[in-house]
């Protein structure tokens, strides 16, 4: 009992530590986003697991979220581009205000979607003891894809946009969203088949989880950004999807910027660079797995993304070894946490990210972005 306690001390101090140093080192505190232009409001949902939203599992209700959208100077009453906006986890931030001035600046209008704010009490509304910022662990920003099928329904339906050259354009988390709504299975589940987006441009997603039938996906080009020194994710997973992808006789590449980091087309809160302290998996490489959760963890664990090797590890690791392993996971979740991956390796795991504005990556980052969204939506 006295050994339990201990441990339970060390892991709410651990805890505590890791809170103070996100805090002194981390972004400034979350407030509202209240950007110029027309705050329009539409439905989605509440933010779901990973586990629900793979298995198309809908909630009972329906939340209000917003978007803001700006159409460019002089624009034309009828017919005009536009561009969806998803932010990265911790909101509109730098960046996102970077894209609105660049995009309306083409002559496209941006419609800015807020997918934080409305969910600010998400704990407290899905009854989770545990969590990060923005419920982002259990949910990994797959609510980003609802959000964009729904912002995608609504400017289809504005008197003003063209409803066929409507583009998507994300950063981290929000980029996340604007590559896999293009997976089929993803629009069957929650969007609408046949509505596409004219245009996609992920900013360094985190492609380092292979779900089922990924590769089936839409006719809608797809341009990804990614820095070589990102550590949120593995940048050959990027590489490697891609590749998967143009098998596929997709239109799809990749741009991957030398000597850069995560979020490097702008400044972060005006700061040039920024170190995230922390544990991050963002090494650590996944795969959708249904036979989760296994005997050794709780029958209501949310877990469905296992670590890459795991099947062959669960076969022939030794009782001592899966003793070990399981323990911490029955541990995070007798402790409140609701953790979609399941680790049996750590040792992708990282203690501290960085984030860094990259005046050359940036430069050249907008010009093929302007390129891309003029080839395809206003040509």
């Amino acid at each position: 009992m006295k050994k339990i306690l201990l441990i339970l001390i060390c892991l709410f101090f651990t805890s505590t530590l890791l809170e103070a140093q996100e805090k002194k080192s981390g972004p400034p505190k979350a407030k509202e986003w209240k950007g110029t232009g027309e705050k329009i409001e539409f439905q989605s949902l509440p933010t779901l697991t990973m586990r629900d939203f793979l298995l198309g599992k809908k909630p009972n209700r329906e939340i209000t979220i917003w978007g803001t959208l700006n159409f460019p100077d002089n624009a034309a009453d009828k017919n005009v581009p536009a561009v969806v906006i998803l932010h990265g986890m911790g909101g509109v931030n730098d960046a996102e205000e970077h894209w609105i001035k660049v995009i309306n600046s083409m002559g496209i209008a941006t419609f800015m979607v807020d997918s934080n704010w409305a969910r600010r009490k998400c704990k407290k509304d899905n009854n989770i003891k545990k969590e990060i910022p923005w419920c982002a662990a259990m949910n990994r920003g797959m609510n980003r894809i609802i959000d964009a099928y729904g912002a995608l329904k609504l400017l289809s339906n504005h008197p003003r946009i063209n409803p066929k050259n409507i583009g998507c354009i994300g950063m981290s988390l929000g980029a996340r969203g604007c590559l896999y709504l293009n997976v089929k299975r993803f629009q069957k589940m929650w969007g609408t088949p046949g509505m596409d987006f004219a245009a996609s441009v992920p900013m360094y997603p985190p492609c380092n989880v292979t779900f089922k039938e990924d590769d089936e996906i839409t006719d809608t080009p797809i341009r990804i950004h990614v820095g070589e020194l990102d550590t949120y994710f593995p940048v050959d997973s990027c590489v490697n999807y891609v590749a998967r992808l143009k098998a596929k006789g997709k239109d799809v590449d990749i741009k991957v910027y030398p000597d850069t980091h995560h979020s490097f087309e702008a400044t972060i809160s005006g700061k040039k660079s920024m170190k995230i302290k922390g544990q991050n998996d963002g090494r650590c490489y996944y795969e959708e797995n249904h036979s989760l959760p296994v005997a050794e963890m709780a029958p209501d664990d949310v877990a469905i993304l296992s670590q890459v090797g795991f099947d062959d590890w669960y076969a022939s690791a030794s009782d001592k070894d899966k003793k070990k392993i399981f323990k911490r996971v029955k541990m995070r979740h007798k402790m409140g946490w609701r953790i979609p991956q399941f680790q049996y390796d750590r040792t992708c795991v990282s203690k501290s990210n960085t984030i860094a504005y990259n005046k050359v990556a940036s430069e050249e980052n907008e010009k093929l972005v302007r390129e891309f969204f003029t080839s395809t939506l206003l040509n």
